[in-house]
């Protein structure tokens, strides 16, 4: 099925052949509509995170993943549009039928699946830590912030609320502070009311770049009790929408196969290591099959 929220309209001119096949068919009111010389407009979430999904200065999306949809969703025949969200309103706002996409890399756990449907991966990432400058603390991983809270260091570490190294913060039993975006969790870190502000790498060296007084450190791949935490982000949709996600698929595995999809990532500055190989699934993902991943070279 299509998305089906109100915020699916009609827009963009379809061709004159594909007009007279619409008409012979006739039937729904999505027809109806398309021969009048119109096409489906999809909404999607984006979150304020550079490379991935933003507003550039002129306050139009833009990002790797904002491309991603318009290409994928433009081969499917859809207008793309983006709604600014905040990171942990993306899932609920789906759900709620606020848009009809999240187009934000959005990490691809075990958690999350069970809330929403992921498309296969398309992005893989890394972690790095935003510090002060000078790095007074020596942290370069997760594991250097566990030590010194372990050994007493009066260190504040901050994540997304719902960003995957919130995930990863708990499962080490850390002690960390949640922010609902990137650009609060770098204030907190330029104002000295965190220590420490986990992201991305990618994301974290874009947005980081220009700012005062902080660093980043280089990117690490997090592991928990001997597994390396390889992940990767996708779009996602809602679980009964089924017929769009497999499309989406379809699409997405062509890019794959023509070396496509490494070309729009690489305009955001991704590189082919970010690229996630094509038997990497959001099935194992999903499942939380680590293990599966392990052999994957950083």
């Amino acid at each position: 099925m299509r998305p089906s929220t109100s915020r699916i309209s009609k827009t963009a001119a379809l061709s004159a052949a594909a007009l007279l096949a619409l008409t012979a068919c006739g039937g729904d009111d999505n027809d109806e509509n398309a021969g009048n010389g119109e096409s489906e407009v999809i909404t999607v979430g984006i979150a304020g995170e550079v490379p991935y999904s933003y507003l550039n200065d002129e306050g139009e999306p833009e990002g790797a993943t904002v491309a991603l949809s318009e290409k994928i969703f433009g081969d499917m025949g859809y207008e793309v549009e983006a709604e600014l969200v905040d990171w942990d309103n993306l899932i609920p706002g789906l759900n709620a039928e606020r848009f009809d996409a999240i187009s934000a890399g959005m990490s691809i756990t075990p958690e999350r699946c069970e809330e929403a449907a992921f498309a296969e991966p398309e992005i893989m990432y890394t972690t790095a830590l935003l510090v002060e400058e000078g790095n007074p603390h020596d942290v370069q991983d997760l594991d250097d912030v566990l030590e010194a809270q372990e050994n007493g260091e009066d260190i504040t570490l901050a994540t997304l609320t719902a960003g995957i190294e919130a995930g990863y913060s708990t499962d080490m039993g850390l002690d960390y502070d949640g922010v609902g975006s990137a650009d609060e969790g770098i204030e907190m870190v330029q104002g000295g009311r965190a220590d420490v502000f986990a992201l991305t790498a990618i994301s974290l060296t874009e947005m980081a770049g220009d700012a005062d007084g902080v660093e980043v450190t280089e990117p690490f791949v997090q592991e928990i009790d001997g597994v390396k935490q390889y992940g990767a982000g996708s779009t996602v949709f809602r679980q009964d929408d089924t017929e769009t996600l497999d499309e989406y698929n379809e699409h997405l595995a062509q890019l794959k196969s023509d070396g496509e999809l490494g070309e729009i990532l690489g305009e955001y500055g991704f590189t082919d290591a970010e690229v996630p190989p094509e038997d990497m699934s959001s099935e194992a993902l999903c499942a939380g099959d680590l293990e599966s991943l392990q052999d994957i070279e950083e």
